[in-house]
């Protein structure tokens, strides 16, 4: 039985929120802390290829993403076969068939939020200009990023959402990110469903266990865990758990901008009920 799956997403979508939840279903009577996260780690992490030789870096000793491309798929066959558990692994990578596929793959739950949304808060992460944010959102298909001590594939947002969208020869489960601000008791209950039917976790979780864990990892308590404790996945330019608003580009965006965005996103937008 395959043990590894993912948990996708563009950046900026929700990611780092679920991987709190999900970690803090094993820990949830413990005081939470985000080093849990560090259990749900990118899979193009150095660690993660300790058994390959020839190995070739890139800058500030980074695995080089051709390398790691060539040689993904190997190394998820030598985790399902030295894991006696389940391994998820963090990806904002568009999905392909030389990435992950179901010879090696267990199923994945993608995050979607609103792309104008992640437009601003991409922004302030990267430090970038919005304008700049907005073309690669919409046009760079290259794109590629370091993050977390990997490089990743991400390509547009209408791409890498579509890459996994259109990936239904595993079990998945696709979560909006509104939905998770809005109703995250539900939320984290179909995820458990997820695991333990598709996965056979056997995660016994009482109501008050749920509740417990949505207390330790609602986004107010993780930006207080951040700002007391720092967190090493935030940038120079932003604390990683900034507000978590939804629509906040109501308030940035301009009307050309958010017309680009939208003119150019329109069907997957409204297919999720953005416009």
């Amino acid at each position: 039985m395959f043990k590894n799956i993912f948990l996708a997403s563009y950046p900026k979508s929700g990611n780092t929120w679920m991987r709190s939840i999900i970690g803090n279903l094993y820990n949830f009577d413990k005081e939470f802390s985000l080093k849990t996260l560090k259990s749900i780690p990118l899979l193009s992490i150095k660690k993660n290829f300790d058994k390959f030789e020839n190995k070739i870096y890139s800058e500030n000793n980074v695995l080089h993403f051709d390398w790691v491309s060539r040689n993904i798929i190997e190394c998820q066959k030598i985790l399902n076969n030295k894991s006696n558990h389940l391994n998820i692994f963090k990806t904002h990578s568009v999905r392909h068939k030389k990435f992950t596929n179901e010879t090696v793959n267990a199923g994945f739950i993608y995050i979607i939020r609103d792309p104008r949304d992640v437009a601003v808060s991409f922004k302030n992460f990267s430090g970038k200009s919005m304008d700049k944010i907005i073309n690669e959102l919409l046009f760079e298909k290259t794109n590629i990023i370091n993050t977390n001590g990997a490089h990743e594939l991400l390509s547009t947002w209408e791409l890498n959402v579509l890459s996994w969208l259109n990936y239904n020869t595993v079990p998945r489960l696709i979560i909006r990110y509104e939905d998770l601000k809005l109703n995250i008791k539900e939320i984290v209950i179909k995820v458990i469903e997820f695991l333990n039917k598709t996965h056979r976790i056997n995660l016994n979780l009482s109501d008050a266990n749920i509740d417990q864990i949505i207390e330790n990892t609602n986004f107010n308590n993780l930006k207080k865990i951040e700002d007391k404790y720092g967190f090493d996945e935030s940038s120079k330019h932003s604390s990683f758990f900034r507000t978590g608003t939804s629509n906040q580009w109501e308030d940035v965006l301009s009307k050309t901008q958010r017309q680009l965005i939208e003119n150019n996103l329109q069907t997957l937008m409204k297919n999720f009920n953005y416009i």
